[in-house]
């Protein structure tokens, strides 16, 4: 009886562990690439640097308010990011729009890395890079990302003052 309950002990420290770093080392990295003019539109690079994938699942802006567009576009390193909500503009074949719902960023896609790769002329048509592309009717001052990963519910603010 008293292995069964040193076992359970053990398993349940080893969980909370877990889980306490996952919380202490969020999986999400993120970098601006574009900002239009009246800041009514935003282009935000995403990636993961955790060990599993992860999945966005909402996308405020300033005060908790809902945005007008919230799109993921997906790309390729060397084709880079649209900076508008218009998916028909500047027709660039490797570029998809897609509802945030739709798309898992896969591990090991960190912005930096893969920007870092193109300035070095390393990168490639299969370097994926994930772009998440807001517009609203007012001026953007941040933005809230809730994403999840390992089933763990995750907010991250990005503050473009």
């Amino acid at each position: 009886m008293k292995k069964i309950l040193l076992c359970a002990l053990i398993f349940v420290i080893l969980i909370g562990g877990i889980f306490i770093y996952i919380k202490a080392t969020p999986p999400l990295a993120t970098r601006t690439v574009f900002n239009s003019e009246d800041n009514k539109t935003v282009v935000v690079a995403l990636g993961n640097k955790g060990f599993g994938e992860l999945k966005v699942t909402g996308v405020k802006v300033n005060n908790n308010a809902d945005p007008n567009v919230a799109k993921m576009q997906v790309s390729n390193a060397l084709e880079g990011f649209k900076g508008t909500i218009d998916e028909k503009s500047e027709a660039r074949e490797n570029i998809e729009f897609k509802n945030i719902q739709d798309v898992s960023i896969p591990k090991g896609t960190v912005p930096e890395n893969v920007l870092q790769k193109q300035g070095e002329r390393k990168a490639t048509v299969d370097d994926t890079i994930y772009g998440l592309t807001v517009n609203h009717h007012e001026e953007i001052h941040n933005i809230h990302i809730k994403y999840r990963y390992f089933g763990i519910l995750f907010n991250e603010t990005i503050n473009l003052d």
